[in-house]
């Protein structure tokens, strides 16, 4: 799982070599057309020059989108919008200390001695705190979409901090919207 500067850093990066790469289109149309081209007019080796540079680059961008996996967003703006990490999304969850605090159908976490060993809601059982779905907060909420496909719930937590719980339909409404 990636986190937020990840992506952030692998978008700048895309979008910089996608433009190397319109850049260098442009410059090698620009000397095959004699290198005379100016912006001083409006002329048609400016307009083809101009033309390459834009196939050029779109097409790099929509490669490098596809090498790195990042989304739109934070590839066109060179890194400067990112999605959310995950623990600004996480909903608050209850830390119980035995399950019989609990209620049916609710997310909790039970803890001993402050470290959380396990998971309501999952199941009808107890579930583990190791085999939980469980994601470190500086994650991006992108790149959680594998584990909704698994279950219905991820939990967030740094250590034996836990932020809180990402539903499916909370993640879904976060995402979309």
């Amino acid at each position: 799982m990636r986190k937020v500067r990840e992506l952030r850093l692998a978008g700048l990066i895309a979008f910089v070599a996608a433009l190397a790469v319109g850049l260098f289109v442009g410059l090698l149309v620009h000397l095959l057309l004699g290198g005379r081209i100016g912006w001083e007019d409006f002329n048609l080796p400016g307009l083809v020059e101009g033309f390459f540079f834009l196939v050029a680059f779109t097409l790099s961008l929509f490669v490098a989108k596809r090498a790195v996996r990042v989304p739109c967003s934070t590839l066109l703006t060179a890194g400067v919008v990112a999605p959310f990490p995950a623990r600004r999304v996480a909903q608050p969850v209850p830390l119980l200390s035995s399950p019989a605090e609990g209620s049916p159908g609710r997310w909790a976490v039970l803890v001993e001695e402050g470290k959380p060993v396990g998971v309501l809601g999952l199941g009808s059982e107890i579930v583990p705190w190791e085999e939980a779905p469980v994601v470190e907060g500086e994650v991006a909420i992108t790149e959680l979409a594998p584990l909704f496909w698994q279950g219905e719930a991820v939990f967030v937590a740094d250590g034996d901090r836990v932020h809180g719980v990402i539903t499916r339909e909370h993640y879904l409404k976060t995402v979309v919207t």
